[in-house]
């Protein structure tokens, strides 16, 4: 019994060895799922294309005597669609473009070209749903009490109302563009009216010639309107405009019976003023002036100050101001006399400045018991810094 038990065990054993020694079947590969891809495969990122960017400071030209008129038209067009979206696409979207209209002395079918221009500036700046209005300029025939009657456009409210449902528009924009040849200037009229009540809910117009544009010509002045409305503001809220300019440079001082001749001194000085007038091209404060010179003099410069802008304001060219000024040359001692100067100073970009002033003061005694004198003609040339 014990035999046979240790026979049967010894054929179970060598059974399982030789089932572990048997090779198996391999499963065909298995074909990746077609929303997945292989491990074997190769990726290439196709290149992404890069976005444009609107180099707005590239779109200033130099100053020249003729400026393009589509330059003009899209400044007319920027400036509105930078007011649509302020106004916000959730109260204006989508908008029904009723109808687009040019001056008699103009192209009429430039009217088309105009339209798709304003609506793509609309679109691109607001990212506002514009629908183009057929009913707006059909013509509609219909018999009424027995006559027949001939309509052109929405002439009823009901019409209209009937229009703004079926486009599912909350406003309809009607424009106009007119050309003015004395001078050479365009005209934009817009009015948006809303369709539930008719009434209007947003109305400007855009003037622009080729001396007051943004940025063109010889970019003079901005005409934007929001830099004119807060220079309006501060004007009404008394909010002046100041101007600081620190000055270094040398003095020439003339003395009259002195050994050493005309006293040659550092010139340090600091002036403060208001921008004013109708286009703040006006200047006027005060400047406080230090001379130092160890061996000779020494003495602080008060001084009231009125400049004004020479050339108009140019962002390619430099600019220029002059005027005046008037004060006392004060040493603590018997020095103390007064002084007139004419000045000019020329802003180079932004901050650095190049001055230069001719002045006169009145001669003194350098003390009681001095035999030569001080003062004359003094002219004084430095640069400075200006913010």
């Amino acid at each position: 019994m014990r035999r046979e038990a240790i026979v049967l065990l010894t054929g179970l054993l060598w059974a399982l060895g030789a089932g572990a020694q048997t090779p198996t079947e391999e499963a065909p590969p298995t074909s990746p799922p077609d929303n997945e891809m292989s491990a074997e495969a190769s990726i290439y990122a196709r290149p992404r294309t890069p976005p444009r960017l609107e180099a707005r400071e590239g779109r200033l030209v130099r100053p020249g005597d003729r400026v393009d008129a589509n330059d003009v038209l899209d400044e007319i067009i920027d400036e509105f669609a930078a007011d649509v979206a302020r106004l916000g696409a959730s109260r204006i979207s989508p908008i029904l473009l009723e109808r687009v209209r040019v001056s008699e002395n103009m192209n009429p079918e430039f009217a088309s070209v105009f339209e798709a221009r304003l609506v793509a500036a609309i679109y691109r700046a607001a990212n506002v749903r514009v629908v183009r209005c057929y009913e707006c300029y059909a013509t509609h025939a219909q018999v009424e009490d027995g006559t027949w009657v001939v309509r052109r456009g929405l002439a009823r409210r009901e019409d209209l109302q009937e229009v703004m449902k079926k486009y599912n528009a909350q406003v309809v924009l009607s424009a106009s563009l007119t050309l003015y040849t004395a001078p050479n200037s365009f005209a934009f009229d817009v009015e948006m009216v809303r369709g539930d009540d008719a009434s209007i809910f947003f109305a400007e117009g855009y003037r622009v010639h080729p001396h007051t544009a943004l940025l063109y010509r010889s970019a003079d002045k901005v005409q934007h309107r929001e830099a004119r409305l807060k220079d309006l503001e501060d004007r009404i809220n008394a909010k002046p405009r100041f101007n600081h300019a620190v000055h270094l440079g040398a003095i020439i001082i003339p003395t009259q019976n002195h050994p050493d001749g005309a006293i040659w001194a550092p010139y340090t000085a600091y002036r403060f003023t208001e921008a004013f007038g109708e286009e703040r091209t006006w200047r006027a404060g005060g400047t406080v002036a230090a001379i130092i010179n160890p061996t000779r003099i020494g003495g602080a410069l008060l001084e009231a100050t009125l400049l004004s802008r020479i050339n108009k304001e140019n962002v390619y060219s430099i600019n220029c101001f002059g005027g005046g000024s008037v004060g006392f040359l004060v040493t603590g001692v018997t020095g103390n006399s007064p002084m007139i100067n004419a000045q000019a100073e020329c802003v180079l970009a932004h901050r650095i400045t190049v001055q230069a002033s001719l002045g006169y003061l009145v001669p003194f005694a350098s003390s009681e018991d001095s035999t030569y004198f001080v003062g004359g003609v003094t002219p004084q040339l430095g640069m400075g810094f200006t913010w």
